[in-house]
């Protein structure tokens, strides 16, 4: 298991809402450590704001590689 592995997920709570949020996991539970701040209009735009807030992420603290998604 990868202890710096970070999951992109996208969920839609409501029709036509959709959120990113990134995840780590701990142990045998997931916890959010960032989340989009508002809705997107699609599945798509989500998934790519998520994508760059895992690579700012990722720059930020000088990781080295890129980043593992599940």
């Amino acid at each position: 298991m990868d202890i710096h592995a970070i999951s992109l997920i996208v969920d839609e709570p409501i029709a036509g809402h959709f959120y990113w949020v990134l995840q780590k996991q701990e142990g045998s539970d997931c916890r959010p450590i960032d989340a989009a701040a508002g809705p997107m209009p699609t599945y798509g735009a989500a998934m790519m704001a998520g994508i760059e807030a895992l690579q700012r992420r990722t720059e930020a603290h000088g990781d080295a590689g890129p980043p593992t998604m599940h």
